[in-house]
């Protein structure tokens, strides 16, 4: 069957030679060696074996995922893979905002993001802002997921520290009906119900499935409520591969953000203002193809369309306020409409090249979105004990309307060679271009705060990469990549100082930004070797050296606010090493990874932070080429040891542990919090997870018991911080003066929850 020769897009899967089919088939009993192989793009290709890819990558399955603790996808990667770390800025399971590799991905509007992420080889960022909607993607339905890491051309815009690639269930790999529930601490209940099957020729495939989140949240209050929804329709002959899906969600979320500490206390579960809520309705419909034309000759590609209605609620501190007026507070809200499309194809030439093996893969992409966004705010008076602003309010006033469309295109080439059997050389280049037009429905044209403009940003981004393979169980390699970053119409409509803005974005003018451009420089090896005890084990460490050219940050023009505005910065900096090494007994096993990354600015610049110790006269600090970028751990250490003596039980633990980052207001890390009483860094922390599962098959076929614990030691801890400002006093009055503080984001307290499933 030649479609036994696709590999699923980026996965890592086993190949063995034919000869074990025979033997099945024949009723023998035949031992062959596994080869993994790997898909070097987004979408299906046919794999190159693993050994010959000159760069990292990390997978897990979807029932790993599924096993262990957390309610996404994010909160496996922040367990388990390396160089991934958190700030739970957005206060919502489903609003993590993850690092790697010291490059951000964040669900939160307006954050500079440097990840790719895909599901089905479509691009989950969001044109409008770069960011990604944790809470619209189907983790129950994902089968298997793979970070690759450094700015690969081939992923794509936004891979400027690396890709997630995601693929999801079919019929085929999911052949049952399952039953899922949970309850447990803060009001946590959630319920899945999803099946699929092949029809009686095994032509025809299928997957539904339908998953319910609701919460009431470990912070006062955080009500929060998920639905999604995915179905797959599949069919399969010899030669093709052709599925049908559908992806939607229905959310309520409520994130509340950094708090003063002096609001927090013992209690980390206290807010600043109420009440954040973000509403999203999600839906997307996407076809799938692969095909192979000949036996060496595969095409494959995908179609989308995606809508997403999404509106906002926050009610903040008044900037404008004075202590001789009326209103302390004001609510913003914000009502976004995107729509998108897209098609992206690929064509993979799998012929020997020279009596050796060579793969080329050669591919397009288009895709366009329009966004209509408007913000209006209404002022009001009182803020209350509890954090919510009530009282007397003013007219709701529009401060902010645009329309934007947006234009990718892009067409890349990637070539896979062996140079001999242990030698192999990867060289690949994408042209990307971006027009980006918006228009501005609320400030007339030459207003001097007119949206308006045109922007179009082009690149051409190599990529070379040497594999060595001395031996049957030693890889390694060398590579060099550069990837691109375009503006995004949020970020151009916020970028003039003289005019800043509030996140979520109440955007002011539209002058230029320049394209941020990554390279990176990566070495790496991995092995495998015989333990003792019969152990089997596996070890790889990389290191790497990325730089990113024009970087846009988001800078703040005060302390008291969250006003600021998008700028270019000449140079950032990621060096950093990762270092893995697994073992398996035939019992338990034993998963540990480190992480070491200096994340820092490449140049000098000033920026304001009026409560810094070392801010001069005007509030400005001088951050020099060197210094760390904030809210990033250099260090980070995780260990996953897992014990299962039989097939019907198993007990799992994760430790994770991150050493202190500086807080943001201390870029150039020189605040002495003797003089002002204010912190410099977020301290370091260490958490521990459990996780089991019973199977009651020898009692009640395909009934599993499962259990969840997470910070089983209740730690108090904090995921990032900020030196900053309040009006709001320690007895929650409203204050006419601004009080200095350090405002954090607390990390979760220790919570538990069991669930029960059913399997048929």
């Amino acid at each position: 069957m030649k479609m036994k020769k696709i590999t699923k897009s980026s996965g890592l899967i086993a190949i063995t030679s034919s000869l074990f089919a025979t033997g099945l088939i024949a009723g023998e009993s035949v031992k062959v060696d596994s080869i993994e192989v790997y898909s070097p793009t987004a979408l299906p290709t046919i794999g190159l074996p693993i050994k010959d890819v000159p760069y990292a990558i990390q997978t897990a399955t979807g029932e790993e995922i599924r096993q262990q603790a957390g309610v996404s996808i994010a909160d496996y990667m922040v367990n388990n893979l390396e160089g991934v770390t958190v700030n739970e800025v957005g206060g919502n399971p489903y609003q993590l905002e993850l690092n790697y590799r010291g490059y951000n991905t964040t669900p939160i509007l307006g954050n500079p993001q440097g990840l790719s992420i895909y599901v089905d080889g479509v691009r989950q960022n969001m044109p409008f802002s770069n960011n990604v909607l944790w809470d619209t993607i189907p983790d129950f339905a994902i089968d298997d997921m793979q970070l690759v890491g450094g700015s690969n051309p081939v992923y794509g815009l936004n891979t400027l520290g690396g890709s997630l690639s995601m693929q999801t269930k079919s019929g085929r790999t999911f052949n049952k009906s399952a039953i899922d529930g949970s309850t447990g601490s803060w009001g946590r209940n959630t319920g899945l119900v999803e099946t699929g099957g092949m029809s009686d020729d095994q032509g025809f495939d299928y997957y539904a499935g339908y998953s319910y989140f609701q919460e009431d949240g470990w912070r006062k209050p955080a009500p929060s409520e998920v639905q999604q929804w995915f179905s797959k329709f599949g069919y399969e002959d010899e030669d093709s591969r052709y599925d049908l899906s559908y992806t939607g969600a229905h959310n309520s979320l409520v994130g509340n953000g950094m708090v003063p500490k002096y609001l927090l206390g013992d209690d980390l579960k206290g807010v600043h203002t109420l009440i954040d809520k973000t509403r999203t309705q999600y839906n997307q419909v996407q076809l799938n193809t692969t095909e192979f034309i000949t036996d060496t000759l595969m095409a494959s590609g995908n179609v989308y369309v995606r809508n997403i209605d999404q509106s906002t609620y926050n009610g903040d501190i008044n900037d404008e306020y004075e202590p001789d007026e009326e209103f302390e507070g004001v609510i913003n809200k914000t009502k976004t409409k995107q729509s998108a499309y897209g098609v992206n194809g690929q064509l993979t030439f799998d012929d020997d090249w020279q009596a050796r093996r060579n793969q080329l893969i050669v591919g397009a992409s288009f895709e366009y979105s329009k966004v209509k966004y408007k913000q209006t705010e209404q002022e009001i008076t009182t803020l209350d004990p509890s954090g919510f602003f009530s009282g007397a309010r003013e007219e709701v006033e529009q401060t902010t309307g645009l329309t934007g469309e947006t234009y990718t295109s892009s067409a890349f080439v990637t070539n896979n060679h062996a140079l001999n059997d242990q030698w192999s050389i990867n060289t690949a280049a994408r042209y990307n271009y971006v027009d980006i037009n918006n228009k501005d429905t609320f400030n007339a044209p030459g207003s001097g705060a007119s949206l308006t403009g045109s922007h179009d940003f082009d690149r051409l981004n190599p990529s070379v990469g040497l594999s060595f393979n001395p031996y049957d169980n030693l890889s390694t390699y060398i590579s060099y990549n550069e990837a691109n970053r375009a503006p995004t119409s949020i970020e151009l409509g916020c970028a003039n100082p003289a005019n800043p803005c509030t996140l979520p974005t109440q955007m002011a003018d539209d002058p230029p930004l320049d394209q941020v451009v990554a390279k990176t420089y990566e070495v790496g090896a991995s092995g495998a070797f015989a333990g003792m005890l019969n152990s089997k084990m596996s070890w790889n460490v990389s290191g790497y050296s990325a730089t990113n050219h024009d970087d846009i940050l988001f800078l703040f023009v005060d302390d008291d606010s969250v006003a600021g505005y998008f700028d270019n910065v000449d140079k950032t900096t990621r060096k950093g090493i990762d270092v893995g090494l697994n073992t398996a007994f035939e019992t338990w096993s034993l998963n540990m990874n480190y992480n070491y990354v200096r994340a820092q600015y490449g140049t000098d610049l000033t920026l304001i932070s009026e409560n810094n110790s070392s801010a001069d006269g005007d509030g400005a600090i001088q951050v020099e080429d060197g210094d760390f970028l904030p809210n990033i751990p250099k260090h980070s250490f995780k260990v996953r040891a897992e014990y299962k003596p039989t097939t019907s039980w198993y007990l799992g633990a994760t430790m994770t542990a991150f050493s202190s980052s500086y807080m943001m207001g201390n870029e150039n890390q020189e605040n002495d919090s003797s003089a002002n009483g204010l912190q410099s860094e977020v301290p370091g922390y260490a958490i521990i997870n459990l996780d089991g599962e019973y199977n009651f098959s020898n009692m009640l076929e395909g009934w599993k018991l499962y259990a969840k614990v997470t910070n089983l030691f209740d730690n108090k801890y904090y995921t990032g911080g900020r030196i900053a400002e309040s009006r709001v006093a320690a007895d929650r009055s409203f204050s006419d003066d601004e009080i200095a503080t350090a405002s954090l984001v607390g990390g979760s307290p220790r919570a538990g929850w069991v669930g029960l499933r059913y399997e048929f």
